[in-house]
């Protein structure tokens, strides 16, 4: 089976493999012991977190090591609520869920939330959030990158307008960390969310940066944060990974850009396929969200399954929910076009002809499908 749903989760690469090998034979101490063992993992610990941080232009002293993603985001909105005083929160539309499902709980807490939607070309309208900030407004939370269709919000306008509001800023780094280079986005943001599992490291570990140390030291986020026992091998092979998309990132932002032209100049019935996408210097290449026409995404992607190709209908989170994206939430399409929609998203692994071959086979199912019907 050809696998093209690196947006989803990736394979562990061999470096992080081997790296997480390594440390689980060689420190296995509990980083919070006080003996040799336990030191030894303590400092080996601090050094990937030195690592870690100087990715994003941090230090070690304002990240913390999550779960992952999910649990990185909600933190960040426990840690801003508990050092901002609004009581007014935006969020952008087309946010993971581990954002938008948070809403209900914020509005029983008291909090109005706000939500700003995507221009049709997936792209946050400054002057939308422009007209919906007010003299309470606390915090704005975004994603970088929407991980179904790939677009890249402008984080450095979306930053000054919150900067001169006195507004906290949350940025969802899943999809752009070891894609983009983000050596300089701690001095945008006041909290960051990054996950191993994106950029070829092991499942169950994240990162969360924090610009300010958080205040309540009895909050079960600080619990959370600096309570647990530290899976050692997991943060090693996380650095290993993240080391590894740092020095291969220039060269697989080409890749990736050349995998979608072909992608793209291989299909022969083009006309009856749409492109979820934004302007060259504002898209991922390597996401490449489209419906067929008169096609529900759901069968396509299983069509597609029975046929050894693995895509997606949306963000893994979503799609066993079967409901509408957050994505086709945030662009308001209609429902017809919400059901056309599905996701392909290329990786490290991915060859021209396997992108070849999925056009051939999409191009097979628009004649099958959608051609033969019209004639």
């Amino acid at each position: 089976m050809i696998y093209l749903d690196y947006a989803a989760t990736t394979p562990m690469s061999e470096t992080a493999l081997t790296a997480y090998t390594e440390a689980a034979q060689k420190y296995y101490g509990n980083a919070n012991s006080i003996h040799d063992y336990g030191t030894e993992a303590y400092q080996i610990v601090q050094l990937c977190k030195q690592k870690l941080s100087s990715y994003i232009g941090a230090n070690e002293t304002q990240v913390y090591l999550t779960s992952g993603g999910s649990e990185s985001n909600l933190l960040a909105i426990e840690h801003l609520k508990e050092i901002t005083e609004g009581r007014h929160i935006i969020i952008s539309a087309g946010e993971h869920n581990s954002i938008r499902q948070t809403e209900e709980k914020l509005k029983n807490e008291g909090y109005e939330v706000s939500v700003v939607y995507f221009d049709q070309d997936g792209v946050i309208n400054i002057n939308d959030l422009k007209r919906l900030i007010r003299k309470d407004t606390a915090i704005v939370c975004t994603q970088h990158i929407n991980g179904e269709i790939g677009t890249i919000q402008p984080i450095e306008e979306i930053s000054k307008l919150c900067r001169q509001n006195n507004i906290k800023l949350h940025v969802d780094a899943v999809q752009s960390f070891g894609k983009l280079d983000l050596t300089d986005i701690a001095s945008l943001v006041d909290s960051l969310s990054i996950s191993s599992h994106k950029i070829y490291g092991p499942k169950g570990i994240g990162l969360l940066y924090l610009k300010e140390q958080p205040i309540q030291r009895q909050t079960l986020a600080h619990f959370i944060l600096k309570g647990n026992t530290i899976d050692i091998p997991s943060v090693v092979a996380f650095t290993a990974a993240c080391e590894e998309a740092v020095t291969l990132l220039e060269d697989e932002a080409k890749d990736m850009a050349k995998l979608r032209n072909v992608f793209k100049q291989s299909l022969d019935h083009e006309q009856y396929v749409h492109f979820f996408e934004s302007e060259k210097g504002n898209q991922l290449d390597s996401i490449v969200g489209m419906a067929i026409e008169r096609m529900d995404g759901q069968y396509v992607m299983l069509e597609c399954n029975r046929n050894n190709f693995a895509i997606s209908t949306g963000s893994a989170c979503d799609v066993r929910y079967e409901k509408k994206t957050n994505t086709m939430v945030a662009l308001q399409v209609d429902d017809e076009t919400a059901r056309q929609f599905f996701r392909i998203s290329f990786g490290r692994y991915t060859t021209e002809a396997d992108v070849i071959s999925l056009a051939q086979y999409l191009d097979h199912l628009i004649e099958t499908e959608v051609i033969s019907e019209v004639t």
